[in-house]
């Protein structure tokens, strides 16, 4: 587990979601607390961004986007108090999740697979799907060739591009690779 649902009703402004869902809906069950107070988070992050921006247009008054540019400052953002708790919030996320060991080995295992995939598809295209061979029959170069080979591999789900490294190339169990779950 990266973190706890208790954990993000710790940080700032997300304190204040869960803390309100609670006082509204005092017997809600865990998943939908969870759902409820991101609602309102995300809510409460575009409120804030559309109130900024207001505040800066009647402060500028632009008649034209030469008026925007000459602002001297970002129109669309968040207020400060807001920029400084998301600040903590992504610090957060980056030590608990982005970065946090078991992702990051993930990650490394995951990049491997698709570095492998990749040239297996160019050297054996045989082994695409039915519309996929034609348009790399279609194909004009090497170029054009490499970018079906990435559109294809990017359209895979995590599981399906295991699963076909698996398959084609071995050397990683799919079922090694679970997903880290975020209680």
């Amino acid at each position: 587990e990266l973190f706890s649902t208790d954990e993000l009703a710790e940080l700032p402004i997300l304190d204040r979601c869960f803390a309100r869902v609670d006082e509204l809906y005092p017997d809600l069950n865990y998943y939908r607390r969870r759902h409820e107070a991101l609602r309102r988070f995300f809510g409460l992050l575009v409120e804030d961004v559309i109130g900024v921006a207001r505040q800066s247009l009647l402060e500028i008054s632009p008649r034209t986007a030469a008026d925007i540019r000459r602002a001297g400052f970002q129109i669309i953002r968040f207020s400060e108090p807001v920029f400084e708790d998301l600040k903590v919030i992504r610090h957060f996320l980056f030590t608990r999740m982005y970065r946090a060991p078991t992702v990051v080995e993930m990650r490394r295992e995951v990049t491997r697979v698709i570095e492998e995939l990749f040239p297996f598809f160019l050297k054996h295209p045989e082994n695409l799907p039915k519309q996929w061979r034609k348009d790399v029959e279609d194909a004009k170069g090497e170029v054009e060739l490499a970018r079906i080979g990435s559109d294809y591999i990017a359209g895979m789900t995590d599981r399906f591009a295991l699963e076909c490294h698996e398959k084609f190339v071995g050397g990683v169990d799919a079922s090694a690779m679970r997903s880290v779950p975020v209680a």
